[in-house]
């Protein structure tokens, strides 16, 4: 059976493990086509997860339902996986050691696009740059979904995109996890610093998963490479052609900020794009960000005067130190999308006086010990919420540090201290991740984001 002509799958008959989003998305796809699908996930255990299941089969986004149990792969050529899902998974394992293919959700989406692939990986930045990628190249005149691990599932919009068109899709090591057959046109490594051990194990283990985003890349494919990051650069391999971004200095090829001004470099020309003081996006780590996406767009030769007038509007994404509202001369920012350390620092450092910060969530096994020098350089107060908080108030003696049992708690003890002389600025950017007390990211900022406005409000009518 196949998708289409350039890319057979293993079979008719496949098992979409997960029933979110992404697995969604999968099985649709898979079902339009006319394949068997049957659809598992834990969900379905007991009588309202048994009828979910039936509905689902019975709007034909799988002809069977099943439970997450390796008795599920009976009859199954080939299973699509979730990467809410680790595959340490019973099923997983059980696929592998029956001999039965297991194919990533975006690796589905891949083999069913008419248009190349922008992938974007690394450790932080990567929903900016891909959102700006495809700002980019809309901008430039060419249809443009992005999709992956930001917005949409990749099976969703894999065929909505003609050939002429391009998918600026956002990969994370979850998603690469059972990726072996993807090929992006483009593919760009941002940085790399400790995140996911907890279900990745080892930072080696962790690197290794992104370098299979270039594994089968060939000759007149591109890899783009962040030239400070020297974790990164050890890494680099496949066949695809080498570009590179800098901050600090010139590339061969690529994109960099040289005194103070953008530049593009490309088959042996260079363009002085803008000076870097006319980006809309703030801070050193956005600069990183711009650079990187024009480094990824640059094989497609969008004309420079499109490239500036869209980074001279381009405002972000939310969750992505996100100005929410300043009550009395207090700033409230929302950086719920920081979910790891070196997030954090990116946010410490991007504002000049002390800040109050609210840090906490689900601890995905960092280290926050080295960050205990800038947090008592740069905040005022720390007040931390969530499971992880005790751990990071142990690593981060001699801050001023309180203890909130809920967002509420923390939003009014944050503005307390931020009240007061020195104070000026309270900052979500959490530094762990969402699932203790929240749905995600996204719900963690905006509830944040209505706390403020319960702020606001009480304080109009106080």
């Amino acid at each position: 059976m196949t998708i289409d002509a350039r890319h057979p799958l293993p079979g008719s008959r496949p098992l979409v493990v997960g029933a979110a989003r992404s697995g969604l998305a999968a099985a649709r796809l898979l079902a339009s086509h006319g394949l068997d699908v049957r659809l598992a996930d834990a969900c379905f255990r007991g009588p309202e997860g048994a009828a979910r299941g039936r509905a689902l089969a019975g709007e034909g986004v799988a002809r069977s339902w099943a439970t997450d149990e390796p008795a599920s792969l009976e009859g199954r050529d080939f299973v699509v996986w979730s990467p809410g899902i680790p595959d340490t998974h019973p099923v997983a394992a059980a696929a592998r050691a029956a001999g039965v293919p297991v194919l990533s959700e975006l690796e589905i989406g891949f083999l069913a696009a008419h248009a190349p692939f922008l992938c974007v990986t690394g450790t932080n930045g990567k929903s900016t740059t891909t959102d700006l990628t495809g700002a980019l190249m809309r901008a430039a005149g060419r249809q443009v979904a992005v999709c992956g691990n930001i917005g949409r599932a990749a099976c969703e919009v894999a065929e909505t995109v003609p050939p002429t068109g391009l998918l600026a899709v956002e990969v994370s090591s979850f998603q690469l996890e059972t990726a072996d057959r993807l090929r992006p046109f483009v593919a760009t490594w941002l940085n790399l610093t400790p995140d996911h051990l907890d279900r990745h194990g080892s930072f080696d283990a962790y690197g290794a998963l992104k370098q299979r985003l270039f594994a089968r890349q060939e000759e007149g494919d591109y890899a783009v490479w962040n030239a400070d990051d020297p974790e990164v650069m050890k890494r680099r391999a496949g066949r695809g052609a080498w570009l590179e971004f800098s901050t600090r200095g010139a590339v061969e090829e690529g994109a960099c900020a040289v005194d103070g001004e953008i530049r593009l470099a490309w088959r042996g020309g260079t363009e002085r794009l803008m000076p870097v003081r006319e980006l809309r996006l703030p801070g050193p780590h956005n600069l990183a960000n711009a650079l990187a996406a024009l480094a990824t767009v640059l094989p497609l030769e969008p004309a420079p005067a499109v490239l500036r007038a869209v980074l001279r509007e381009y405002r972000g994404l939310e969750h992505r130190l996100e100005p929410v509202a300043t009550l009395e001369g207090v700033a409230f920012v929302n950086d719920s999308k920081a979910t790891n350390t070196g997030s954090l620092e990116v946010a410490l450092r991007s504002f000049e006086r002390p800040v109050v910060l609210i840090a906490g969530g689900r601890d995905k096994g960092q280290d926050f010990a080295p960050l205990a020098g800038l947090v008592r350089e740069r905040t005022r107060a720390v007040v931390l919420i969530g499971e992880g908080a005790g751990r990071m108030a142990s690593q981060w003696r001699g801050a001023a540090v309180v203890r909130a049992g809920t967002l509420a708690e923390a939003v009014d003890r944050a503005f307390e201290a931020a009240r007061l002389p020195g104070g000026g600025t309270v900052l979500l950017s959490p530094g762990c991740a969402s699932y203790d007390m929240f749905a995600d990211y996204e719900d963690r900022g905006r509830k944040f984001k209505a706390e403020v406005a319960r702020l606001a409000a009480r304080e109009a009518h106080a």
